[in-house]
């Protein structure tokens, strides 16, 4: 969600869901960020140089977190070509 005030628009913590799970996410995130030669390491890296490493590691997150859901949506297995 944004915050506005004054015309100026700040991005908020995303405080409600399973704190377990935005847990794994996040440390799943992490090691992706870690891989070497992978979509999801180099767009880590793309926006920690915008954005800092610990938003850049949310970001990844919810990336991962959309991709698993379309794997279970569409029952394919995971594809790096794929990923955004």
């Amino acid at each position: 969600g944004n915050h506005e005030s004054a015309g100026k628009r700040k991005s908020t913590r995303a405080v409600k869901g399973n704190p377990h799970i935005k847990s794994a996410l996040c440390e799943a995130a992490w090691a992706a960020s870690r891989s070497r030669n992978t979509r999801l390491s180099a767009k880590y890296w793309s926006l920690a140089a915008r954005r800092g490493k610990k938003k850049a590691l949310v970001a990844i997150g919810h990336r991962m977190l959309t991709i698993i859901y379309h794997m279970l949506k569409n029952k394919e297995p995971y594809h790096e070509s794929t990923v955004n």
